[in-house]
C-alpha cells in the first residue's frame, strides 16, 4: 500500500507539473505570447481581487509586494493593467485590467475549460464529487502542514 501512495505522489506532482507547462504552451501560441504565464496569474488574481490593491493581490499570490511590484510594472509596460490611487484614499494603489487584459484572460479561461474537459473525460461523473472532495481535504491538510512547519520553524529562527 506505500507503494502506491508513493506512486499517487508522483502522479499529482506530474500532473501538475504537466499542467503549468501545458497552460505556458497555451499562452505562447496565443495572440498574448508576450505575456509569462505568471504575468497571466497576476492578472487573473486583479480579476478575482474585490479590492485589488497591492497587497491585496500579493497576498492571493501568495508572494511579496517587492515581487508583485516587478510584475506589475512589466505588464503595466505591455499595457494588460492599469495601477491608480484609490480615490478615496491615496496610500492604496488599486490594479485593473485594461480591455487588453480582459481579454488575455479569455485565453486563460478557455485553457482552464480544456483541462475541465480532460477531468470530465478521466473521471466518471459518478465519482467526480468523492474524487474532488478527497482532493479538497488533501488541500487543507498541506494547509495546515505549511502552517504548522512555518510557525516551528519561526520559534528556531528567533
Amino acid at each position: 500500500m506505500d507503494n502506491i501512495k508513493i506512486n499517487f505522489m508522483n502522479v499529482i506532482s506530474n500532473v501538475f507539473t504537466s499542467v503549468m507547462k501545458a497552460q505556458e504552451e497555451y499562452i505562447r501560441h496565443s495572440e498574448y505570447s508576450d505575456l509569462s504565464l505568471t504575468e497571466m496569474h497576476v492578472l487573473e488574481a486583479v480579476k478575482k481581487e474585490s479590492f485589488p490593491t497591492m497587497s491585496n493581490v500579493s497576498a492571493r499570490l501568495k508572494i511579496t509586494i517587492g515581487t508583485l511590484t516587478t510584475n506589475v510594472k512589466t505588464i503595466i509596460k505591455k499595457g494588460y493593467l492599469t495601477k491608480k490611487p484609490y480615490p478615496k484614499d491615496h496610500r492604496f494603489m488599486i490594479l485593473s485590467l485594461t480591455p487588453r487584459g480582459e481579454d488575455a484572460l479569455k485565453v486563460h479561461d478557455q485553457f482552464h475549460q480544456e483541462i475541465i474537459h480532460i477531468l470530465d473525460h478521466a473521471i466518471p461523473e459518478s465519482e467526480f464529487s468523492f474524487v474532488y472532495h478527497a482532493f479538497e481535504q488533501v488541500q487543507d491538510e498541506v494547509k495546515i502542514f505549511n502552517e504548522e512547519f512555518k510557525n516551528k520553524n519561526k520559534g528556531q529562527s528567533q
